[in-house]
């Protein structure tokens, strides 16, 4: 076994001539020569003394000092021996039965490290299947780099989101047909993204069994970098392919995310050694619970980082734009050159106007007359927050293709394009320098089918498993809360009331609160039942609904914006981290296919609320919310209650 004697070579010295030893016959056929007489307890003894991990070589007989040279034969009668067999029937003094419950105490001992080595073995043959061990700072400066990697992505692509998504930034024209669709075209091609996406989440575990993690990262980031080059010249024959491309790579890129997260976990546990499957479980879910922690610290201080510097970005390039028309984003409806002509000053849309005979033109930016043209209006006010419906285009807009007002100025959105090209090409290169080759789980399949074959089964069999049914309507409402907020949201209320200088600054507030409440909660989910925390978000979550539908925004109050925001990424934090620390209790070791199962279906809910960001009044939305809250709980807290009743049946008994 690895820890037993070698007790062949006891008898060497005795085959080279007479031994000095005498065995007695009390040990029958165990030993050889001699006739000298061993009580039980000294067969105790020298059965027992040296049962450890050291080799046995000798034994002292306690009558007269004689040594025992042990035969072959001494290996079987270990195997076979018992320290129960060995005690005494008959009327034996204390001293006897002390001995023999020191004796029975340590044969318990002896059985105990044998199990133990067993163990070492079977550890060490699992760590050959999961491929060569590292060093702890190796695995951590891994970690490290996913998460900069992670921070730098989520810093370019979520300010993105709730840019292109609301009010469509970057966009072209689609001609005089096509109006209703123009200022809602960037929310159309991100719920393509998100629709490949969910696809591509079902291939995702074969893509990185074939390719590996570090494949995937470096060709995930660089389709980040020419979708954001694309829109430099923001056409729709360029966007529709690459917004394709992009969801064909997000489904891959989050399951190498999620494949080199659990793998680093798994790899950071076998470097510890418990003598039992329970104390390496708990030691695992911790693991798993801080790197998850620092993954999702790096998610929303990607948000932040992200936010603040679209911010700063936004102000800094409208300003030089407009620094001869004063604030763009202050209460008047019209901004013009105070040297500009009478017959400009009745414009309310973004066109050329010649100041002198060299035709220099310059761009007058009416933030707020577009804004009326947007949204439908009310005795001279726009109908903002719950209100807000898809206006009719063909009675707002009368203006020509060549005249079509872009929400921010084309040096501002070129500007942004070009920045989060470049953190994700920066992103591609610290993935390709900084991470290294670290071999991932690879599928047992009984019928030896190969590996992607294996993982895609895997994914198909997934989605018949019933406690991911029951736990796939909570990931179809995380997408949809999301698309809600990073769309809607925006629109309706923020860029409605306080414009879009003032969007990325709402959204800082909202990391800020997540990464808050996602790292308590992580802490707190070992001490609190989780179906407890799943009420307490239904709650809040139930209650930011009500507010939003009965709220009329106000710029006059722009705390509320802030406050909401915030409070809405508490409850984001909650459906993140119960649906996340579900799946890695239930599915530590084959977490692949649990995982594609859950991507798929909370792309597929940002891919469905995105799609209907300008088609249904935004009342509509939050009754449908409501009601997708309510399904979405039910069997999540069905479920929990089961769980947790197994696990007390578990521990009765254990007991």
């Amino acid at each position: 076994m690895g820890s037993l004697p070698n007790l062949h070579e006891l008898g060497k010295d005795a085959e080279n001539g007479p031994s000095p030893y005498r065995p007695g016959p009390a040990l029958g056929h165990l030993c050889s020569g001699g006739n000298s007489t061993l009580s039980q307890a000294e067969k105790s003894k020298i059965l027992h003394r040296y049962s450890g991990h050291a080799r046995i070589t000798k034994a002292r007989s306690n009558g007269n000092d004689s040594k025992i040279v042990c035969d072959d034969f001494m290996l079987e009668h270990m195997a076979t021996y018992s320290p129960i067999s060995n005690r005494s029937t008959r009327n034996l003094t204390h001293n006897i039965r002390r001995r023999d419950s020191l004796n029975s105490s340590i044969g318990a001992t002896s059985v105990r490290r044998l199990i133990a080595v067993v163990r070492s073995n079977t550890h060490h043959n699992t760590q050959t299947r999961q491929g060569p061990p590292y060093s702890r700072r190796l695995l951590l400066s891994n970690l490290v780099v996913l998460c900069i990697t992670h921070l730098i992505i989520t810093a370019a692509f979520l300010p993105f989101l709730a840019l292109q998504t609301s009010v469509s930034v970057w966009t072209m024209p689609l001609g005089h047909y096509f109006k209703p669709i123009n200022i809602n075209i960037g929310s159309i091609l991100l719920a393509i993204v998100h629709f490949f996406a969910a696809m591509s989440s079902i291939f995702g575990p074969s893509i990185v069994q074939k390719l590996g993690t570090n494949v995937v990262f470096f060709c995930s980031y660089l389709v980040f970098v020419v979708f954001y080059a694309s829109h430099l010249y923001p056409s729709l024959y360029v966007l529709i392919p690459v917004a394709i491309l992009l969801g064909l790579a997000l489904g891959p890129l989050v399951s190498s995310q999620i494949t080199f997260l659990m793998t680093l976990s798994a790899k950071i546990n076998y470097m510890f050694s418990e003598e039992d499957d329970d104390s390496k479980a708990l030691r695992r879910t911790c693991i798993i619970r801080r790197l998850a922690r620092a993954f999702q610290a790096a998610h929303d201080f990607g948000l932040i980082v992200g936010s603040v510097l679209s911010a700063l970005l936004i102000t800094y390039t409208v300003n030089i734009n407009n620094q001869e028309y004063g604030d763009i984003f202050d209460n008047s409806t019209s901004v013009m050159d105070k040297n500009q002509t009478e017959s400009c000053s009745n414009l309310t849309l973004e066109i050329n106007c010649t100041r002198d005979k060299n035709s220099l033109s310059y761009n007058i930016y009416d933030y707020n007359a577009f804004l009326d043209d947007i949204f439908d209006t009310f005795e001279g006010t726009r109908l903002c927050g719950a209100q807000a419906c898809p206006p009719n285009f063909l009675l707002h807009f009368n203006m020509s293709e060549e005249s079509y007002f872009h929400v921010l100025p084309k040096k501002s959105s070129t500007v942004l394009a070009v920045v989060y090209a470049g953190l994700c090409f920066v992103a591609a290169m610290a993935s390709a320098v900084g991470l290294d080759r670290i071999r991932i789980y690879v599928y047992q399949d009984p019928l030896e089918r190969p590996e992607g074959l294996a993982a895609l089964r895997a994914v198909k069999e997934s989605f018949k498993d019933v406690r991911l049914q029951m736990a796939a309507p909570l990931a179809l409402f995380i997408g949809l809360e999301q698309a809600f907020i990073y769309a809607d949201f925006s629109k309706s209320y923020v860029v409605c009331t306080l414009g879009i200088h003032r969007l990325n600054l709402v959204f800082l507030s909202m990391g800020l609160l997540q990464s808050i409440a996602a790292c308590t909660l992580s802490m707190l989910l070992r001490t609190i039942r989780r179906y407890y925390v799943v009420a307490v978000g239904f709650t809040f979550h139930a209650c930011l609904l009500m507010v939003l539908i009965l709220w009329k925004p106000i710029e006059d109050d722009p705390a509320l914006f802030y406050v909401i925001s915030a409070a809405w990424g508490v409850c984001n934090a909650i459906w993140e981290m119960l649906n996340f620390t579900l799946l890695t209790g239930l599915y530590s070791d084959n977490w692949e296919s649990a995982f594609a199962n859950s991507a798929f279906f909370r792309f597929l809910g940002l891919s469905i609320a995105f799609a209907f960001h300008g088609v249904l009044c935004n009342y509509y939305k939050l009754y449908a919310l409501g009601f997708f809250l309510l399904t979405a709980v039910v069997p999540f807290v069905w479920l929990e209650v089961r769980l947790e009743n197994m696990r007390k049946v578990k521990n009765i008994i254990r007991l």
